[in-house]
């Protein structure tokens, strides 16, 4: 008989088909060759490991992917990793058989960083994971099992390059035990198109011996043995939602709008050059931010200040003079350390030494990215936009905007072309900061809202932690009324607030965010338009209406119904 389980939706669309377990490698003891023999072995696969990787990333770059190819370029370091490599030729050389002293020492570092309260460094467990099991596969001279037709993959967790490895069609679907919407596995499954459903409770005792599953990445439903009604249902469902979409594409040529004419502008989050005519496509009025830390990873050292000014102009000029790209200084540190900087260990990355706190010791590298940005406006003929992020008070401000100016300084002394002014804002998604909203409007020109740490930060749960997935809705009364005094500082100050975290990018939040009197949404291309049609079937004073029943309400669920009934008669 058919039964109903639901989890946390990943990546949207429907898939049915056969459910196909993935199980991780398990090594043996024991072995009898020699410990040398053993290290030499180790260190030849894990070097194997980060070729392969690597191959794979440049498989995605060809796909036109390459923040995803970032992942796994990511990946390839991870497995040559000191931290990694060592600690397993140390057990090898202690006895342990070669696979088994890999898998070891990866697990002790992942089970370190899935205890940590940050999300996204607690999610990365599943990467440390991933690379051992590709090093043990190596050593054992085994291949990579797969299933023999498509199939929906059933797992604990997912290795995130698996999906990456597999030929396309192959995975109809994932739906996991555990993981987040931001662990990487997620992020490649909504990529490549493949619907995802995660944190899903007992998935492993309900579809054990079980037939076909039929999920669905966006309401996080999944169905086993779904019957003919089920089916027709869910195939019901899929013809309305591409209808809905094909529709959506048709308003790409219009300034996103309500209904009655009021204007909220709709942008772009991207992470490197690469990803500008895919956003321009969808119809982005401009870049609402550039996640610039990604030009800093996979390498030895920063990059020059050239190879900056190359990457920014690259962006400008595709967007010109009349869309803003909003370039956002470096957000190192976190779950994205880079060990050319030399910061120390922290217990908690995620609240440690990151973002606009590097200047503290890596000043310089903060003020070549600004040269960087001025020199790059000034070639390409715009006025630069650029932010920060983990601004928690006044003196963070001040800080940036003396950054802002040394390097200007810096840039005019030496000649050439530069702007005569930046337009400069602050990400708000410390509580400090949302609170000092009003002190801070006065300071700079914009705000720019990032929901997903805001959200983690208020509610004080862990977004990489299944168990509190329930905490992980940025629609929450708490957060929305966080967000709605950003607002009320800035407008008492004239200047505008944008949204650039998840909450953009889903149809309900938008409405609620534009209600709240937000000016601009910036999401992943892929979302546009979505929100753009959904902004279009409703009127400025029903949104309104919305954003203050759900300033009233004490609970996400409530909220989240309240948006859902509004948006459902927009499609």
């Amino acid at each position: 008989m058919p039964s109903r389980i639901e989890g946390t939706p990943a990546a949207p669309g429907i898939a049915v088909g056969p459910a196909w377990r993935f199980r991780p490698r398990k090594a043996a003891g024991a072995t009898g060759s020699t410990a040398a023999g053993r290290a030499v072995r180790i260190r030849q696969a894990a070097e194997a490991a980060a070729l392969e990787l690597e191959g794979l990333a440049a498989r995605l770059c060809a796909m036109n992917r390459p923040g995803e190819a970032e992942i796994l370029e990511a990946q390839a370091l991870m497995a040559v990793d000191p931290a990694i490599v060592d600690e397993a030729v140390r057990l090898a050389r202690g006895g342990l058989d070669s696979e088994a002293a890999v898998l070891a020492a990866a697990e002790a570092s992942a089970t370190m960083l899935g205890s940590l309260d940050d999300a996204l460094l607690a999610a990365r467990a599943a990467d440390v994971r991933d690379v051992a099991e590709r090093i043990a596969r190596i050593l054992g001279g085994a291949r990579l099992e797969l299933p023999e037709a498509p199939s929906i993959v059933v797992a604990a967790d997912l290795p995130p390059s698996l999906l990456a490895e597999m030929p396309p069609g192959l995975a109809l679907g994932v739906a996991l035990a555990g993981g987040s919407p931001t662990a990487h596995v997620a992020i490649l499954a909504r990529s490549l198109g493949i619907p995802a459903v995660v944190a899903v409770p007992r998935l492993l005792d309900v579809v054990r011996g079980a037939g076909p599953l039929a999920i669905d990445g966006e309401s996080g439903e999944i169905v086993v043995n779904p019957g003919t009604a089920e089916l027709q249902q869910l195939a019901d469902r899929r013809a309305r939602r591409a209808a809905r979409d094909r529709q959506a594409a048709t308003l790409r040529d219009r300034p996103a709008a309500t209904a009655d004419g009021e204007r909220i502008a709709l942008l772009a989050n991207i992470r490197s050059p690469d990803d500008a005519p895919r956003a321009l496509e969808a119809g982005a009025e401009g870049v609402g931010l550039f996640r610039t830390e990604y030009l800093f990873l996979r390498r030895r050292s920063p990059p020059t200040e050239a190879e900056q000014l190359d990457a920014y102009r690259r962006v400008m000029e595709t967007f010109g003079p009349d869309r803003s790209v909003v370039i956002r200084l470096a957000d190192i540190g976190g779950d994205k350390s880079i060990s050319y900087l030399g910061l120390p260990d922290q217990p908690n990355p995620f609240l440690g030494v990151r973002a606009i706190r590097l200047a503290g010791g890596s000043r310089e590298l903060l003020l070549a990215q600004l040269r960087a940005i001025w020199r790059a406006a000034g070639l390409a003929g715009v006025t630069p936009h650029v932010m920060a992020a983990m601004v928690s008070t006044v003196a963070d401000a001040r800080l940036l905007l003396e950054l802002r100016d040394e390097a200007r300084s810096a840039v005019r002394a030496a000649g050439g072309p530069s702007p005569e002014r930046m337009v400069t804002g602050l990400m708000i998604e410390v509580p400090s900061a949302a609170i000092l909203a009003p002190e801070l409007a006065q300071m700079v020109d914009f705000f720019s809202i990032g929901t997903n740490d805001l959200t983690q930060y208020v509610l004080a749960a862990d977004r990489g932690n299944p168990w509190l997935a329930r905490f992980q809705d940025a629609l929450h009364p708490a957060v929305l009324r966080t967000i709605a005094g950003v607002v009320a500082g800035a407008d008492a100050a004239g200047i505008p607030v944008a949204v650039c975290g998840e909450l953009a990018g889903d149809p309900a939040g938008a409405l609620v965010l534009a209600g709240l009197g937000v000016d601009e949404l910036s999401a992943d291309a892929s979302s546009l338009d979505g929100i753009r049609a959904a902004l279009a079937g409703v009127t400025g004073a029903e949104l309104r209406e919305l954003a203050g029943r759900a300033l009233g309400e004490t609970d996400a669920e409530t909220v989240r119904a309240l948006a859902g009934k509004l948006l459902a008669r927009t499609r």
